[in-house]
């Protein structure tokens, strides 16, 4: 009997993730998986709609040209993990769906129709067209394939999307993830896209395009700074997002801020023609606006410029502690810097933490900034060499503050820098190698007790990803083959980047950096650009720059998450830290690490792996196309063309791995 034995669910606010093993494994004749969402009551387990998910892959011989959702009664999902992308964000619109909705997932395996077997009946897909108001229906190219259900339906556990979990409210942004979607929201009006209509849209509060890439960020952003009575502390890296400055300006009767310098405008000096610098760009005008403030008669708001332009130093927190009458309680922290590219144009995380011990840490690793001034520049935009944070405050850090909260779980909050007489971190080519900043050896040594699972998602800790948790998590998934390592990195430089330039023939070398790190247990992506040339993807009209401008640091993340299903030994750590040597050396970050909460490291590996599974198929395609561009083919694959198996062969190069970890 053709059975799926376990099913299960994990979910966040945005996405859920799912897993499930089968038996017989393989599934003679399989085509896939037929999924559907059902939504259930608040007070029951029966079923208030049921809708199957939607899929875009289409059949070896067809082809979907317009890349318009169809669902899993027409294209079956042919793995054995899965992510239910609309769980709340619809794909073929801008819209929102109701948060804090129970749910689980039917999912039941497919092959051609044949006599005995019960017909899957194709749901059709459609759309309301913006202009007309009318539902159009959605068509792909290619002779349709009769599925027919091969056994029974497996059931997940029940979930539910929300943003609170426990003492956190916990959220994540969507970036710019979809660029078909992108598109057709951008073009639904007039049909094309405008010169900067991109950034205008993502810098406009009230553009939907913007709420959708934003998640449910902004909201929570915008429901901390709006608490009733009480006062803020807040440490900020990039500002310039209207929206959040905004919340700033209303806060600032109850705000004490800490504002550090982000952007660099380089030029040349008209007399000398040497190089100049002009620092401080991008918060140069969020700066002015709260320093009028500041500077108005009695005022209460309180603000200290933290400039640390042209060193090798940045104040890279992005933190605001909450407190009333008897004390700190809430801090909002995270990677989300406080810009448009920073909720809309990237993959990052925003959390609320609702506990005095963790607040009370942050308040004084505040205060310890406060008390330790940078010398100032006499314009915020003028270099300030030297400029460096000292010993008093390093040594301060070194020891991070510990508890427990409320529900049980324990939290580390660890701050930068920690490394005193240190400028810089060591070159990884150094002989002698000192030992890890005190914080990323206590993250090692948790690392080195994951006993199945290390799931991570990050920007760019260091160069080749030494000196971080990418070296230290590819290692020991290396030296433990039972050991998962499951990541995504956004920068190219962080991994086995290979530089332009020539071999020792003098021919040019074409610029590399490994898509894919697969091997054992080792299953990481770099993340690739939506115009990245190496895809060479076709985007219609769609051939500007401007979206890649918008999402560089694609993946903005510094999520670490061990062992998500396991009770006690599950942790999750997070914050602007960016996990590798340089942040706990020279710059201002935060790093809060929490163990035994198993409902929050779910939310978080939904989200690593949401990123992951995203970039792992953008990954495919482009060492596909490195691989052709080697062979001085420059042309790859139409990526709309559709290679869905049309036998069981698929399960043949299926990865069992991640799905056996989750519904083992």
């Amino acid at each position: 009997m053709v059975q799926i034995v376990k099913a299960t669910a994990i979910v966040n606010n945005e996405v859920a993730f799912l897993a499930w093993r089968t038996d017989p494994d393989p599934i003679p004749d399989c085509l896939g998986f037929h999924i559907v969402r059902q939504i259930l009551k608040d007070d029951s387990d029966d079923i208030v709609e049921e809708r199957p998910l939607a899929a875009y892959v289409a059949f070896d011989g067809q082809s979907n040209p317009d890349w318009q959702a169809q669902n899993t009664t027409i294209w079956p999902v042919q793995k054995f993990n899965w992510r239910d992308l609309t769980l709340r964000r619809r794909r073929d619109q801008a819209g929102l769906r109701q948060e804090n909705e129970r749910l689980r997932y039917s999912i039941r395996p497919v092959g051609r129709f044949r006599s005995g077997l019960e017909e899957v009946v194709p749901v059709p897909s459609s759309h309301k067209d913006a202009k007309t108001g009318q539902f159009v229906e959605h068509h792909y190219n290619g002779k349709p394939i009769r599925l027919g259900y091969l056994g029974p339906a497996a059931l997940t556990n029940i979930v539910v999307a929300t943003r609170r979990v426990g003492p956190f409210i916990s959220t994540f942004t969507n970036g710019i993830l979809s660029t078909q979607f992108l598109i057709r929201v951008l073009e639904e009006d007039d049909g094309k896209i405008g010169p900067g209509e991109l950034e205008a849209r993502l810098r406009d509060p009230g553009d939907k395009l913007r709420r959708y890439l934003a998640g449910d960020v902004p909201t929570t952003m915008t429901e901390f700074l709006s608490r009733p009575g009480g006062h803020f502390h807040a440490a900020l890296y990039e500002l310039e997002d209207r929206q959040l400055v905004s919340l700033l300006e209303a806060a600032a009767p109850r705000m004490q801020l800490i504002l550090s310098d982000a952007g660099k405008r380089d030029g040349k000096d008209k007399t000398t023609g040497k190089p100049t610098h002009t620092y401080d760009t991008r918060n140069d005008d969020a700066r002015a606006a709260l320093r009028a403030i500041a500077s108005e008669p009695n005022a209460k708001f309180i603000m200290q410029d933290r400039l640390f332009n042209g060193t090798s130093h940045i104040g890279h927190n992005k933190f605001v502690v909450w407190s009333d009458d008897q004390g700190p309680k809430a801090v909002l922290t995270g990677s989300t810097n406080w810009t448009w590219s920073g909720i809309c144009g990237q993959s990052n995380n925003c959390i609320v933490i609702e506990d005095a011990g963790v607040a009370d840490a942050y308040l004084k690793y505040w205060q310890r900034l406060f008390d330790n001034p940078l010398h100032q520049p006499a314009k915020p935009s003028d270099p300030n060499p030297g400029a460096d944070q000292g010993d008093t405050l390093k040594e301060s850090n070194l020891s991070p503050v510990t508890g427990n909260l409320i529900n049980g779980a324990s939290f580390e909050c660890w701050y930068s820098p920690n490394v005193p007489k240190k400028q810089q971190p060591p070159s990884a080519k150094a002989k002698i190698q000192p030992p890890p900043p005190p914080d990323l050896s206590r993250l090692f040594s948790l690392m080195r007790k994951a006993h199945k699972i290390i799931l991570f998602a990050v920007f760019l800790p260091s160069k080749a990803g030494v000196h971080s948790i990418i070296s230290q998590a590819i290692d020991l998934g290396l030296a433990d083959a039972k050991l998962e390592v499951v990541g995504a990195v956004s920068d190219p430089l962080a991994w086995g980047y290979q530089p332009s330039g020539k071999d020792a023939n003098g021919n040019p070398l074409v610029p590399a950096s490994p898509y894919i790190i697969r091997q054992g247990g080792v299953n990481v992506v770099r993340a690739t650009a939506l115009t990245d040339k190496d895809i060479g993807r076709q985007l219609g009209n769609f051939v500007n720059d401007e979206i890649l401008s918008a999402g560089k640091a694609i993946i903005h993340d510094k999520i670490l998450v061990i062992d998500p299903l396991d009770p006690e030994n599950c942790l999750v750590a997070f914050g602007s830290h960016n996990l590798g040597y340089k942040a706990s050396y020279s710059n201002d970050e935060n790093l809060t690490i929490i163990q035994r909460d198993p409902a929050l490291a779910k939310a978080y590996a939904t989200h690593v792996l949401d990123v992951f599974d995203h970039y792992r198929f953008r990954a495919a395609e482009a060492e596909e196309s490195a691989a052709l561009k080697r062979k001085g083919i420059s042309a790859p694959a139409d990526p709309t063309e559709g290679f869905l198996k049309t036998t069981a062969s698929w399960q043949d190069k299926a990865d069992r791995r991640i799905s056996e970890y989750f519904a083992g």
